[in-house]
């Protein structure tokens, strides 16, 4: 008689699955790039460009802004003070009733030198009220720019205390001995303000915010 065949249950599943489950040639899941990391910090942001990038205008960036604001006011002052009393002697020696007026001789000669003084102040004094008018303007647009500008607004910044601190210091060597207090006190208001302007600029603060990514 012939017999039926019969299932061979000796063959071994290498596999260790089941047959027919369909799961033994699934390509392996695709590798995926890590994504960058956020660390919460105050104030700052982890980016893939920058690390550290300020979210917020550091306290030193704004007071180097608030500085600029004040030295601009201070400059228009001083130029105007400075002017107006220039004027006000030039018009003390062109006045009628003034004792050199109508002088002859030794006399007139002095008038006549007190004339070519103040008249020589008056011209300085005008085209010192250009410069403070200049610097004042450059201070302002300095400081209306410190919310967009870059790394060359900040290096704007520093030449700009730069020049201040020179020309403190310059006014300071050539009048500490001789001119009014007002004077000096000028030349100090100028060169701590350039100084302030290099320091807060040169900081970390500073060079994080305008290196920041702008968007």
């Amino acid at each position: 008689m012939n017999e039926s065949p019969r299932p061979e249950t000796g063959q071994s599943n290498p596999s260790g699955q089941q047959p027919g489950s369909g799961f033994s040639h699934m390509p392996p899941p695709p590798n995926f790039p890590p994504q960058p990391q956020m660390t919460p910090s105050f104030g700052y942001m982890q980016q893939p460009g920058y690390v550290n990038a300020p979210l917020d205008m550091p306290q030193r960036v704004k007071a180097a802004r608030i500085v600029l604001f004040l030295l601009a006011g201070f400059l228009i002052i001083l130029g105007l003070a400075a002017l107006v009393q220039a004027e006000a002697a030039q018009s003390a020696l062109s006045d009628p009733f003034s004792p050199y007026s109508g002088s002859s001789g030794p006399l007139g000669s002095a008038m006549y030198e007190a004339k070519r003084d103040a008249a020589a102040q008056t011209d300085a004094a005008r085209f010192g009220m250009v410069g403070s008018a200049i610097y004042a303007v450059i201070a302002i647009v300095l400081a209306l720019r410190f919310g967009k500008g870059g790394n060359a607004l900040r290096i704007g910044t520093i030449v700009y205390g730069a020049w201040h601190c020179i020309m403190g210091t310059f006014a300071l060597g050539l009048t500490a001995s001789s001119a009014p207090a007002a004077t000096v006190m000028a030349a100090l208001v100028q060169l701590a303000a350039g100084v302030v302007l290099i320091v807060f600029m040169a900081q970390r603060d500073g060079v994080a915010w305008f290196s920041r990514t702008r968007h």
